[in-house]
C-alpha cells in the first residue's frame, strides 16, 4: 500500500518508515507492505499519526473517501490530510501533566483550562470525555484510545510555540481576553474595589494602582502590576505569529 501525507503529518512519520520525506510544500511518501488486513486508523496510527490528526482519506484508486474503520487494501494508494481548523462551539481544555506553562498561557489568554500533573493518562481520557474538553497533549499513546476523537497533538516543546498552535487549530485568536482567568486555579476573575481589599495590598502598589480582581474560586487577589507589560507584549507576539501563519499558507 502506498500512503500520501500530507500538510505537516509527515514531520510525525519515523524517518525509517518514509520512501520521500516531508520537503517545504510536499507530502510525504510511504510504502508498506500488508501481511494481514487491519482499519486505517490502526495502520496510520502504526506509522506514528494519532487519529485526532487525520483529517481525510482519499483512495487515489477508487476516487472516494474512505471512513478510519475501513478495511486495508493492499493494492491501494492513499492520499492522508491533516486534521482542518475548527471552531468550538464553547472552548474548554484539558492539558496533560506536561503542558503546565501552556495551561497557564491559556488561562491568561481567558480559556477555560484544566491542568494537574498529576492526572494518569486513563484519568486524562476520562476526565475529558466526562467533562467535555478537549485534550491536548504531546503522548501519541492517549491519543491512540479510541476515544480521544476531541483531542489534539501537541508538536512543539515551547510553550508560546504551542498557544499558537492551540490559536491556530481551534480558530481563537479573536477570542483572547487576557486575565479572564485565575493562572492559579482556572476560576473566572471578578474587578473588585479597592477598599474592599485594601488590608491584602502591598502599600507600594496601592499608592499608583486602584484596579483589582479577585478569583471567585480560589480568592487569590491579581493586579496589573509591571510584570503584566511584559505579560502583554508576550501574548500579542503569540498573536502575531498566527497571524503570519495564516498569511504564509495563502496560495
Amino acid at each position: 500500500m502506498t500512503l500520501i501525507f500530507q500538510k505537516d503529518l509527515g514531520t510525525l512519520i519515523p524517518p525509517s518508515a518514509l520512501v520521500f520525506p516531508p520537503h517545504t510544500g510536499r507530502p510525504a511518501l510511504v510504502l508498506r507492505h500488508l501481511t494481514q488486513p487491519s482499519s486505517l486508523k490502526d495502520l496510520i496510527e502504526s506509522l506514528g499519526v494519532p487519529h485526532c490528526e487525520i483529517g481525510t482519506v482519499f483512495s487515489l484508486i477508487s476516487g472516494l473517501e474512505l471512513p478510519l474503520d475501513a478495511r486495508t487494501v493492499a493494492s491501494d494508494v492513499l492520499a492522508v490530510a491533516g486534521a482542518d481548523p475548527r471552531s468550538l462551539a464553547s472552548p474548554r481544555f484539558l492539558c496533560d501533566g506536561h503542558l503546565g506553562k501552556l495551561a497557564l498561557l491559556l488561562r491568561v489568554m481567558g480559556f477555560d483550562t484544566a491542568w494537574d500533573d498529576s492526572w494518569s493518562e486513563p484519568g486524562m481520557a476520562r476526565r475529558g470525555i466526562n467533562e467535555k474538553r478537549t485534550v491536548l497533549t504531546r503522548s501519541r499513546s492517549l491519543l491512540k484510545r479510541a476515544s480521544m476523537d476531541n483531542a489534539m497533538l501537541i508538536r512543539s516543546g515551547v510553550a508560546d510555540l504551542q498557544a499558537a498552535e492551540v490559536l491556530r487549530r481551534f480558530l481563537l485568536v479573536s477570542q483572547v481576553r487576557l486575565f479572564g482567568r485565575c493562572s492559579k486555579c482556572n476560576g473566572r476573575l471578578r474587578e473588585v474595589a479597592k477598599a474592599d481589599v485594601a488590608a491584602r495590598i502591598p502599600p507600594r502598589t496601592a499608592k499608583w494602582l486602584d484596579t483589582y480582581y479577585l478569583c471567585r474560586e480560589c480568592d487569590h487577589l491579581f493586579w496589573e502590576g509591571t510584570h503584566v507589560t511584559a505579560l502583554r507584549q508576550r501574548v500579542a507576539r503569540i498573536l502575531s505569529q498566527c497571524a503570519a501563519t495564516d498569511h504564509s499558507d495563502e496560495p
